[in-house]
């Protein structure tokens, strides 16, 4: 009978948050139309990834706005998840310490600003949440309606560091990719993780540039050499090198930055037009410094004040003297969360032969491309327009997880992020 209610009381412990938030995927994604300018980085570093040790002495900040007109009751929890995204098998008891959902009480208003809203800001972990366990967690943030309903969730990663991970940049061993891709091969130097059988307990994640549409993930360890942990592949952990990123600098509307045809102010936003995007990709590569597909919110009139950084409808287009007909063309980056929504989908005007597209963006530094998309395959190329080279700079993050056997989660025990410049 103990038994009985020790299992019924777990169940319920897991069941009693999360059930009642219906609809969530375990990725990045904005639910209601609301949301916008959602960041989530690592306190004082604007452009970092959502990645943490345990125990350490830092934080996450969380910002948004919510450019509904009512103010609402807003919410958030965590959820802990395995190296593939899916919910674990342990009770928000085994990983959050203190409540497993916490209210935002602080919320402030735009002032004198075309386009109204309320500003949300807070730090995780904090007083009244932490968490207990390395690994994969889900931010949710939520409101109530009487049912729970989500407004954006966010992934982010704890590690708890029992290895050190040594890389290589190589030339793709593939003939056909060695001037167009780039291929990571790495070393683990594992600290007591304690497992028994590392090609089984070990798995490992490649992201470029943060993003995980296109990460190479569940590499298993390709051999082992006394207390090297080796993964070293052939045309595996390889990636397309793109080109550097295109950018538009919108921290100002008294002035027109590069790249800025016209902006023009209205009684409720700022409407900018940009100067039409070239198709790059028959040109050769010229490295400049970019920030790698991300962005940053922030203004140069009112001394980056969030509460007084504006709104704009900003109309992108990229030149294309013929249509696509088996295909669509969206913006692309970390301002659509690495991801093709309709939102983001240019139309295609054959008088002047181009595709564009409005997006409404609040004020700051943006990276971003073009991809295209197979309307039957959906395969995403997010570089017809820029091609590949392999000089281009970009940013990997080696994530590696171990789960020993008799284990009920995943833990992360080693990350290294580089650029690939910084590789000799």
């Amino acid at each position: 009978m103990k038994k009985i209610l020790s299992l019924l009381l777990f169940l319920s412990s897991t069941l009693c948050t999360f059930s009642q938030i219906e609809g969530i995927a375990y990725n990045d994604v904005v639910y209601d139309e609301g949301i916008h300018a959602v960041k989530f980085h690592v306190m004082d570093f604007p452009l970092t990834q959502p990645i943490i040790e345990l125990g350490e002495d830092s934080s996450f900040i969380v910002s948004f706005d919510d450019l509904n007109e009512q103010i609402r009751d807003i919410y958030y929890t965590i959820i802990h998840c395995d190296a593939n995204w899916n919910p674990s098998d342990l009770s928000n008891m085994e990983y959050i310490d203190g409540f497993d959902e916490d209210q935002l009480d602080e919320s402030n208003f735009s002032s004198n600003t075309l386009t109204e809203f309320t500003h949300y800001e807070f730090e995780l972990p904090n007083d009244n949440m932490t968490w207990t366990k390395s690994g994969n967690y889900i931010l949710v943030v939520y409101t109530t309606d009487g049912d729970k309903l989500p407004l954006f969730t966010r992934r982010f990663m704890v590690v708890e560091t029992k290895s050190k991970i040594d890389i290589a940049l190589m030339r793709a061993a593939n003939a056909d990719k060695v001037k167009t891709h780039q291929e990571i091969d790495f070393v683990v130097t594992p600290y007591n993780l304690g497992g028994r059988e590392p090609r089984k307990e070990l798995r490992a994640v490649v992201m470029q540039n943060g993003r995980w549409d296109n990460a190479v993930v569940d590499i298993p360890p390709y051999s082992i050499n006394r207390d090297k942990i080796i993964f070293d592949y052939q045309d595996k952990v390889v990636f397309p090198a793109g080109k550097e990123y295109r950018f538009l600098d919108l921290r100002s509307f008294r002035f027109r930055g590069e790249g800025i045809a016209m902006i023009e102010e209205y009684t409720d936003v700022y409407e900018v037009t940009l100067k039409p995007d070239l198709d790059l990709s028959p040109y050769a590569y010229q490295y400049f410094r970019d920030i790698n597909g991300n962005f940053t919110i922030g203004n140069i009139d009112e001394r980056n004040d969030p509460l007084r950084t504006d709104y704009g409808l900003v109309l992108f287009s990229v030149t294309k003297q013929t249509p696509f007909y088996d295909k669509d063309v969206y913006l692309f980056g970390q301002l659509t969360d690495w991801q093709i929504k309709d939102k983001f989908k240019l139309a295609y005007s054959e008088k002047l032969g181009l595709y564009a597209g409005d997006v409404l963006l609040k004020q700051g530094y943006y990276n971003y491309t073009y991809a295209v998309v197979d309307k039957k395959t959906k395969e995403v190329d997010a570089t017809y327009f820029d091609g590949n080279w392999f000089e281009t700079e970009n940013d990997y993050t080696i994530l590696l997880y171990f789960r020993p056997f008799g284990a009920r989660y995943d833990q992360l025990v080693g990350r290294k992020t580089f650029k690939s410049l910084s590789i000799n």
